[in-house]
């Protein structure tokens, strides 16, 4: 499928002329829909064209919809539903490894992929063997993960968008994943491990079910419910505390990239009116910073207290780097902003960018060519 052919524009619609015109709108609620998605992408690790060019096939159905006008969940207006989309379209090639159990996911336990190898050559549908190796592996990381949340008190919604999102990016059939989705949680004790379980697989649940306990502080209760998934499946006592040292890195981790990524997102944008602005960095927030350290963050945008910048996050990766600055400057672009506020807005990044000490645009050009080739695709058709 090429671009083109991925996001197909409303029949008859005029060519753009001039700002405010039916096309040049289409195009805007285009943008803002592939700015939101290229924020997920580098929040999720994806450092290259490659990870956001693969969206423009898998997520054609949401930039269709964002052309023509019609309903679509939005990072700002359908949160949870959005996230669940994206965890099902990166699943294949780039699942968020920052989501509990989606390590599960890259290690191809997920029909999102289709045949692969020869068979690919006749048939897009998976063997019977790939479905029943998902459904065994997928409907064990689904109910650990419940049976951790569920340790220290009833699913709370941020919880049970965490559990929709694995059963997304599962692919199972429609039925498998609605009955997978309303199952009662499960005592750990009980829980039906049968036969051999592949080690990689079994290492990945654990790894999964720390990090989520992680996200908001483990709780003995949760710790008590690892442990005994951890014997079911095999997990020796090293790997499960090296899983749990792993985990919490991560957590940690997580913070400080997402704290940075609010304050160039609050930066950035910070001539927008506080409840445009605000509602853009909270979302950013709510996506990159664990609820361990969430409320902090968020309770600054609230106060609209003003951002300065004082190389506060210079302990960044490259990586996270990468992942910071490709997320402000796709958050700065989701309002499809005129070349002369492009540039106002550029000069910002800039200076969020020295002060990260990063002095590599690739960040910013990786997330705006993918955005302006994909644009000019779906424009190309009114030409």
């Amino acid at each position: 499928m090429t671009d083109a052919q991925a996001i197909r524009p409303p029949i008859a619609a005029p060519a753009p002329t001039e700002a405010g015109d039916p096309a040049t709108e289409s195009l805007g609620r285009l943008a803002a829909a592939l700015g939101e998605d290229a924020l997920f992408v580098l929040a999720s690790g994806g450092h290259d064209k490659d990870a956001l060019e693969t969206l423009t096939g898998r997520r054609a159905a949401a930039y269709t919809a964002a052309v023509q006008g019609q309903p679509h969940p939005r990072m700002l207006s359908q949160f949870d539903a959005w996230l669940v989309d994206m965890a099902r379209a990166l699943a294949p090639v780039s699942p968020p490894r920052w989501m509990p159990m989606m390590e599960v996911i890259g290690d191809k336990v997920t029909l999102e992929i289709g045949a692969r190898g020869l068979r690919s050559l006749f048939s897009s549908k998976p063997s019977d063997r790939e479905v029943a190796r998902v459904k065994r592996y997928g409907t064990l990381s689904v109910r650990a993960l419940r049976a951790v949340y569920c340790a220290d008190g009833p699913l709370d919604a941020e919880e049970r968008t965490t559990i929709a999102a694995l059963v997304a990016a599962l692919g199972m059939p429609e039925g498998d994943s609605a009955t997978l989705l309303v199952e009662a949680p499960i005592a750990p004790e009980t829980l039906d491990v049968y036969g051999e379980i592949d080690p990689a697989i079994a290492r990945a649940v654990v790894r999964g079910a720390w990090l989520a306990a992680a996200g908001d502080g483990i709780d003995p209760r949760e710790e008590h419910v690892i442990r005994v998934i951890a014997h079911k499946t095999g997990v020796t006592d090293d790997d499960l505390e090296a899983a749990r040292r792993e985990a919490q890195e991560k957590v940690d981790a997580r913070s400080r990239l997402g704290a940075a990524a609010v304050d160039g997102v609050r930066f950035v944008v910070s001539d927008l009116r506080p409840e445009q602005g605000g509602r853009l960095a909270a979302a950013v927030g709510t996506l990159t910073i664990p609820r361990r350290w969430r409320n902090e963050a968020l309770a600054s945008i609230v106060q609209a207290a003003p951002v300065t910048l004082a190389r506060r996050h210079t302990a960044l990766s490259s990586a996270e780097r990468f992942a910071v600055l490709g997320i402000t400057w796709a958050a700065a672009l989701i309002d499809s902003p005129s070349i002369a506020r492009r540039a106002l807005l550029q000069a910002r990044w800039e200076k969020v960018a020295a002060d990260l000490g990063e002095e590599d645009a690739q960040a910013r050009l990786v997330v705006e060519r993918w955005i302006l080739d994909a644009l000019a695709a779906a424009a190309r058709a009114w030409t």
